[in-house]
């Protein structure tokens, strides 16, 4: 985008009022920058209007202007002639103080802009009524002129050749008063700028001094210009120029000496660039006399680089009035009539040097086809009739159509649609109503679940309890088992010992045995000596045998077995130290069981509660 003397400053934010309010289609370029909407100006395209300037709410929108470095080269010691638009008193109260501050700063003559609205008049009269022309379009206005040589190039014909109010003084100063440009003009228009650096206007004024800018500088640095001493104007008294700056003040001037005449006036944008293009259009048919076209609803007293605004309607009636009003009285105590002086203006002046010429800019405007337009209607979602004329103007645009058109030229996006976001936010609706049911269906998944677990853990507490009931009867079992154990202890003992003492009675038998068995064997020897009387004594002596020879063998089976069972007592000791010792270890471990069983139903009701929770919820 090129440079722009209106411009966007960080305050923006992206309301779009200054696109709906702005005659050039393609001079705003909204963008999103950061996540952030905001609207840029395209210099090429912008006609500095202001309408911008005068709508927008947030002071987002701001200028340029020459009031810097007007200060700056007067402080260099520049001598700068000055020249002001009749505005300014309707603008500042204390304009006298205004220009005595300015002399007193090196502003070497200060000139009032009304005489070459006076000049202005006196062009226009000279030149219809000499080239027998109407229908012209008037020039004061520069914004004007840039609408007409950027979009309607095929009026230029009808344009006025005839210098406005500004540049008829800036010649009239160079030619008549012999000074020296540039001139700085004290401005009420941010558009002058674009007047003063066009080539077909010699580059007579250097500077557009806006009176905002220019009140904000002597504030912003503290000057206190108000208590200056009043000064006035150098050059001649002007006549009804000085109303120039007010709705059909030319047309006024030019009343004054042709009657009868049609003189069509239009103000105000955007109704002004609609009348100018479709003027330009209109080849045929009546036209009137003059068209007095001003970009401002209420004129320059009201203008884009004004103090007063349109809400100052009234306080700018009054102050045009009385200058009116003043300038009447002057010229009817003098005898002359209250418009320009046509006969010194016929003898003094030559028409020839306040004609100008027009150079035609046409803007380059991005041409879309309906296969662009339908893809932009498709990226903005509107892809039904009735979505397509929604029209509702959020977006600054008129119509969808436009809308969808500065989408496909590139100049703003479909963020900044307000029913795309609509749709946008629908389908997120869709997409959580959706995401929601399947959410309920999982709660409802969830709750059956906690159910379930909730039956689960009722039935794991009564499991529980008579785990608890089983381990206690086990831990019970287990002291029998271990006083079982203990008693053994104490038989194993007594059992080795009897033992031992049974296998020496053992012994002790076996030896009587054998001395029985020899006392037998001698008795048998005793009692065959003895013959038939002995034969009893030989009975005796066989029977006592016999018993030794039993004793004998029973008590050798019992050694026998208690070597058996010697080593069996030994196993039984230690089947005993082992059943102590795992007795112990079970008892220990169904302690601990029992200590976790225990706190185990109250884990589970905590669970219990928690599901129960879930489930309400």
């Amino acid at each position: 985008m090129a440079y722009s003397k209106i411009f966007t400053n960080d305050k923006c934010v992206g309301c779009n009022l200054c696109i709906s309010k702005c005659p050039c289609d393609e001079a705003n370029v909204a963008a999103l920058e950061d996540g952030v909407h905001k609207i840029n100006i395209d210099g090429d395209k912008c006609v500095v209007c202001g309408e911008c300037l005068r709508s927008c709410t947030h002071g987002a929108r701001d200028y340029y202007d020459d009031t810097e470095r007007f200060f700056a080269d007067l402080k260099a010691g520049k001598k700068i002639p000055v020249l002001v638009a009749p505005a300014l008193r309707s603008n500042v109260r204390e304009w006298p103080q205004l220009l005595g501050y300015l002399k007193s700063i090196g502003v070497s003559s200060l000139f009032d802009a009304s005489f070459g609205a006076d000049i202005c008049t006196w062009g226009h009269i000279r030149y219809m009524t000499k080239n027998n022309v109407t229908g012209i379009v008037t020039e004061p206005c520069p914004s004007v002129v840039n609408y007409v040589e950027h979009y309607a190039p095929e009026l230029l014909d009808r344009m006025s050749p005839v210098h406005g109010p500004a540049m008829c003084l800036a010649i009239y100063m160079k030619k008549h008063k012999n000074l020296s440009p540039p001139y700085a003009f004290l401005s009420p228009c941010v558009a002058k700028t674009d007047e003063f650096s066009d080539p077909n206007c010699g580059g007579l004024v250097g500077y557009n001094v806006t009176y905002k800018k220019l009140l904000e500088y002597l504030d912003g640095n503290g000057v206190s210009w108000r208590g200056s001493t009043p000064a006035g104007y150098d050059n001649e008294a002007h006549g009804l120029g000085s109303v120039y700056s007010s709705p059909g003040g030319l047309r006024v001037n030019v009343e004054q000496y042709i009657n009868d005449q049609w003189i069509f006036q239009i103000e105000g944008q955007p109704h002004t660039a609609h009348f100018l293009s479709e003027y330009a259009r209109n080849r045929g048919g009546s036209k009137p006399f003059l068209v007095d076209v001003l970009n401002c609803r209420h004129g320059c007293n009201a203008g884009t680089g004004a103090i007063r605004t349109e809400d100052d309607e009234y306080a700018i009636s009054e102050a045009m009035h009385n200058v009116k009003k003043e300038t009447m009285r002057h010229k009817v105590k003098k005898g002359i009539p209250p418009g320009p002086d046509f006969a010194k203006f016929d003898k003094e002046l030559n028409l020839n040097d306040f004609i100008r010429r027009y150079t035609p800019k046409p803007v380059s405007t991005v041409e879309i086809g309906r296969p662009e337009l339908e893809n932009a209607y498709l990226e903005l979602k509107k892809n039904t009739a009735s979505k397509r004329v929604y029209d509702c103007r959020a977006c600054g645009y008129p119509s969808c159509e436009k809308m969808a058109g500065a989408v496909a030229k590139g100049i703003n996006h479909k963020e900044n649609c307000v029913d795309y976001n609509r749709s946008i936010l629908n389908e997120k609706n869709e997409a959580v109503e959706r995401m929601l049911a399947k959410e309920e269906d999982r709660d409802h998944e969830l709750r059956k679940a906690i159910g379930v677990m909730l039956d689960v853990i009722v039935n794991a507490d009564e499991k529980t309890q008579d785990t608890i009931k089983s381990v206690r009867e086990i831990h019970n079992e287990i002291d029998i088992l271990v006083q079982a154990a203990d008693i053994l202890n104490g038989i194993v003992p007594e059992l080795e010992a009897l033992l031992k003492k049974y296998d020496s009675s053992g012994d002790s038998v076996i030896n009587v045995s054998k001395q029985t068995n020899l006392l037998a064997v001698n008795a048998s020897i005793e009692a065959a000596r003895a013959g038939q009387h002995g034969k009893g004594f030989a009975v005796v002596a066989g029977q006592i045998k016999t018993l030794s020879d039993q004793s004998t063998s029973a008590a050798s089976e019992s050694l026998a077995n208690n070597e058996i069972l010697a080593p069996l007592i030994g196993q039984l000791a230690e089947i005993r130290h082992q059943i102590t010792d795992q007795s112990k270890e079970i008892t220990s471990n169904a302690e601990h069981i029992l200590t976790f069983l225990s706190t185990l139903p109250e884990l589970l009701r905590q669970v219990e509660a928690s599901a129960q929770k879930l489930k309400e919820e």
